[in-house]
């Protein structure tokens, strides 16, 4: 149900599941689970990208497959699946999504559990949930584009369009359909030649934050900052940097 290729330093995921636009089977959900454990302790690993095959990126649940399930059935499937998104929340690589069709409902999720977001032209995005009487995840999203926002997403359920998710800060940037692998690659690429701990660091740091007060947070960052001054890499990184100013690059 998953298409696995590296690419140096770069996990490309894909979704393959084009026939169920690409929804999240508990059989995917797992499979995907084991390869990011995986990936947490591969020291040549730097990024993870994730994208759909065919025309969507992600539907969401399969909810033919919900509607066979009792009732515990139903909450072990919601638990694999808050926990997949865990996982990608916590992963030490940062994790991005190239967004080539329709995000909804739990693909919004997946997408907005990522930690940057392009787009094409052809992408949607919605929480449908409440349309069949569920709630949202609003965590983390609404640190990202405002509680205001999160709640319009939440309480319409109605679609918005590429060009809106980037207007309200949702996608990072926006490319044509037949560009937008290999534009992802090429920003996984560009993560992935950064200082690996530092890159690693910038991902945890930001994660952090998020659960702070201003005095707490003022404190974590200057001990990420102190802990990356007396690093090695910050040492090699530095002397590089300027050897590279001294023959004009």
């Amino acid at each position: 149900m998953l298409t696995i290729e590296r690419q140096n330093k770069i996990l490309l995921i894909t979704l393959n599941r084009p026939e169920k636009r690409n929804s999240l089977h508990p059989d995917l959900i797992k499979e995907f689970s084991e390869h990011l454990t995986q990936a947490a302790t591969d020291q040549s690993l730097n990024v993870i990208l994730i994208t759909g095959s065919g025309t969507s990126f992600c539907a969401g649940l399969d909810l033919k497959h919900l509607l066979s399930l009792d009732s515990e059935g139903k909450t072990a499937y919601m638990r694999s699946l808050f926990a997949l998104f865990h996982q990608i929340y916590t992963q030490p690589q940062p994790v991005l999504a190239a967004i080539n069709g329709p995000a909804m409902a739990g693909g919004f999720d997946l997408a907005a559990f990522c930690d940057l977001r392009i787009c094409s032209p052809n992408a949607m995005f919605a929480q449908t949930e409440i349309l069949i009487g569920l709630t949202q995840i609003f965590y983390p999203l609404y640190k990202s584009i405002g509680l205001g926002r999160a709640k319009e997403l939440a309480m319409i359920g109605e679609p918005i369009s590429a060009q809106e998710a980037y207007r309200i800060g949702l996608v990072n940037q926006i490319y044509p359909q037949e560009e937008l692998l290999a534009q992802s690659l090429n920003w996984a690429e560009k993560m992935a030649n950064r200082p690996t701990q530092a890159l690693f660091e910038t991902k945890r740091l930001c994660r952090d934050l998020i659960e702070m007060d201003t005095k707490s947070a003022m404190e974590r960052m200057f001990q990420a900052i102190s802990e990356r001054l007396a690093s090695a890499e910050h040492q090699q990184e530095t002397e590089k940097y300027f050897a590279s100013l001294k023959q004009g690059k």
